[in-house]
């Protein structure tokens, strides 16, 4: 047999690599990273960094996503000390929330006064076109505030941030290419249909769309600012929550990204729960340690705590080691449970109360 051939037949017999396998190896991947990813990310470990918009810690963001139990995220810590106000860009498409942790001051957002103060929740909504967005803060204390956001929510409304102006504390240069111009937007963004008023059932489930449609821009003129005050704080299962944004609140302006303040009295725990994870727990105040999956993960002011995303889910339960004062988490999660059910292929279980809980 010639060489010819037998280096054809080896050829031949070299096993193919298929689109399917290359798709399967990506989902092993994920996977892995998912169970090998970071579920403590500590505040001491992660530099304050002045940019264009303001003084800020960058936690979760492209940097890091491959590192992560929970890929996705955008977080960030901001501060301002120095000046009454920041940078100034848009948000189009919106989505984004923001915690304020210190300070107080108000936003203009769309020409739209927007004040608050320590434990409110600033949301942006999901309006059609641009937030054009601005904080302004009191001068004689800092101020920052827990930003957050979602990039699969981000991704599919076209998002995009552009600089309007520049913090008055950055001092590196101007990159022109962020300024984008007003007009970089398409014409269809400019595009206005016939009215159509749906009263009563629609005709037909087309037009049940536009009267959701209609219904959502209703939500948009409803509260953008969520006060502490006027959230009441429940006893649960889990222990001491305070819900900002729940699938059930129709009276605000978003309901994307769930967000709720989780207390633990001095030297208490919470209740051990089952879930597939993809939480956020941002430590207001406090410290103590979270058993997650059998592993402990010890924690402290202002360290960002990630349940990771895994096939079968995973168990966790938080403890605070302080007898004298209570542990405060912020906590936040997408809301699949709209889309996709609350048991997300894990399935969604209580497994212990917390002490305070009384049944």
């Amino acid at each position: 047999m010639s060489m010819e051939r037998q280096l054809e037949r080896t050829r031949e017999s070299e096993p193919k690599q298929t689109v399917y396998d290359e798709f399967m190896r990506f989902k092993m991947e994920r996977t892995k990273q998912r169970r090998e990813g970071k579920v403590v990310i500590r505040a001491s470990e992660v530099p304050w960094d002045e940019n264009r918009q303001a003084l800020g810690k960058w936690y979760l963001n492209i940097h890091n996503w491959n590192e992560t139990g929970a890929p996705g995220w955008t977080v960030i810590r901001s501060r301002v000390t120095k000046n009454y106000r920041i940078g100034k860009h848009t948000h189009r498409g919106g989505g984004r929330l923001l915690f304020c942790i210190e300070g107080r001051g108000y936003t203009v957002n769309n020409g739209i006064r927007m004040d608050w103060e320590p434990g409110d929740l600033e949301t942006l909504p999901v309006v059609v076109g641009e937030n054009e967005h601005e904080h302004f803060a009191d001068p004689t204390q800092p101020q920052g505030f827990y930003v957050l956001g979602f990039w699969p929510f981000m991704e599919a409304v076209a998002y995009e941030t552009r600089q309007l102006r520049e913090s008055p504390d950055f001092k590196g240069t101007t990159e022109k290419e962020l300024f984008r111009p007003d007009d970089f937007v398409n014409d269809n963004a400019r595009l206005k249909g016939y009215d159509i008023n749906v009263s009563g059932k629609p005709r037909d489930l087309l037009d049940a769309l536009f009267l959701k449609r209609n219904q959502w821009r209703d939500r948009l003129h409803q509260r953008w600012v969520i006060r502490e005050k006027d959230q009441p704080m429940e006893l649960n299962r889990m222990g001491y929550y305070r819900w900002y944004v729940h699938p059930d609140f129709t009276d605000i302006a978003v309901k994307h990204i769930l967000f709720w303040v989780h207390e633990i009295p001095p030297g208490s725990r919470s209740g051990k729960q089952k879930h597939q994870g993809g939480r956020l727990h941002f430590v207001l105040q406090g410290k103590g340690y979270t058993i997650l999956d059998g592993k402990r993960c010890d924690w402290g002011p202002e360290d960002l705590i990630v349940t990771p995303i895994n096939a079968g889910g995973c168990v966790f339960q938080h403890f605070n080691t302080d007898p004298e004062h209570p542990v405060k988490l912020a906590v936040a999660e997408p809301n699949w449970y709209d889309i996709m059910g609350v048991d997300l292929a894990a399935g969604f279980e209580q497994l212990e109360n917390a002490p305070e809980y009384k049944p």
